[in-house]
């Protein structure tokens, strides 16, 4: 029953909350939720007992992980799972066996990536799956068994796209 929000904020819902908060669906009000990030959530997802929130940040939860990671929705604290990115995350989408990162990055999962990322959602390791991008992904949609991406960039697994593409 919890609403969730991410941006570039230092207070909402009435108390000091830092880019990240759980907010009362009823009253808007803040929840003692509070797992605080150095700088900016741009997206969030659930993942079972957790809200994956990615964005610029270097902490969040309690721990130092850089621009992704899964926050327990009871504590409020980031867990073990750290795929380690290698920049900015703009958008994520889960599907029940991937979970697919897209943003400003060049690594992502312990393996070299380029914007758009498939990872394990247990271990948070990239899978083979490597479409390749020239530019950043800004959003991620998942419908049909598709994947759909938008963003700055020309050219997605080897083929012109401009803007938007269907993988």
């Amino acid at each position: 029953g919890k609403v969730y929000v991410g941006g570039y904020f230092s207070s909402v819902g009435g108390q000091p909350r830092a880019g990240i908060a759980a907010l009362d669906p009823i009253t808007g009000e803040a929840t003692p939720w509070n797992p605080g990030a150095s700088w900016a959530v741009w997206t969030m997802a659930p993942m079972g007992d957790a809200v994956l929130a990615g964005g610029i940040f270097s902490w969040i939860g309690g721990r130092a992980q850089r621009s992704l990671a899964a926050i327990d929705t009871s504590t409020g604290l980031a867990t073990a799972w750290n795929p380690q990115a290698g920049g900015d995350v703009y958008s994520v989408a889960v599907s029940d066996s991937v979970i697919y990162v897209g943003g400003d990055f060049l690594k992502m999962g312990g393996q070299s990536r380029r914007s758009l990322a498939a990872l394990d959602p247990m271990t948070g390791m990239a899978t083979s799956s490597n479409p390749g991008t020239d530019g950043s992904i800004d959003a991620i949609t998942l419908l049909g068994g598709a994947v759909y991406v938008g963003g700055w960039f020309h050219n997605v697994g080897g083929l012109p796209r401009d803007y938007l593409a269907a993988i």
